[in-house]
């Protein structure tokens, strides 16, 4: 896949996208308080879903992409390994995932990762004692931004807006680091909504 230019500006705190967001107050707050949860996205859908699944799209070596390298500290034209999936609750896209990591540390610091599959990262990183958590970041993704334009691929017909609001952090285990990405798919409003509570285990 082409490596297409594209930057985001990625912020500290959710209240800087206030005024990006839509202008339903009730929709602002929601969204804003999905974007800023520190726990795991997978177990947040899971619990608000009866059918979860993960789609996996790639995960292969390839570019940084040019607002990536200096959030994960290594040089602008490294080749890291890309991991990229997409979320589905009922069979609704609701999130694309994106991570990246160095190639030298995935067999020394994140074992695991070769082996995911359609399995949820956050299975793995919200229950490793190793793993530490950097704090969130957050970004309304524009139109020609490189995973926009994975997304629209991925999902061809799916009337996309022209921009969508995405979150990442870096998590550290021993010497390596891996960042995650999450951006909100349109069908993620349904699941934000007041009365959309947790399934009864039974």
């Amino acid at each position: 896949m082409p490596h297409y230019p594209g930057k985001a500006n990625w912020m500290a705190h959710p209240q800087a996208l206030a005024s990006l967001l839509a202008a339903d107050g009730d929709l602002m707050r929601r969204t804003r308080s999905w974007l800023a949860d520190p726990g795991s996205m997978t177990l947040k859908l899971k619990a608000r879903t009866k059918d979860f699944s993960v789609r996996l799209l790639r995960q292969r070596p390839g570019p940084i992409l040019a607002d990536e390298y200096a959030a994960l500290g290594v040089p602008a034209r490294s080749r890291v390994v890309e991991r990229d999936v997409i979320l589905h609750c009922d069979g609704r896209p609701v999130v694309f995932g994106h991570t990246v990591l160095s190639t030298s540390s995935v067999k020394s610091d994140w074992p695991f990762f070769s082996k995911l599959g359609t399995t949820p990262l956050g299975a793995n990183l919200f229950f490793d004692p190793l793993v530490q958590r950097s704090p969130i970041t957050y970004a309304r993704l524009p139109a020609g931004h490189p995973l926009m334009r994975r997304i629209a691929a991925a999902l061809p017909g799916g009337n996309l807006p022209a921009t969508l609001f995405a979150r990442r952090s870096l998590f550290k285990r021993r010497g390596g680091v891996l960042m995650v990405t999450d951006v909100f798919l349109p069908a993620l409003e349904a699941l934000m909504r007041p009365g959309v509570r947790p399934m009864q285990e039974i």
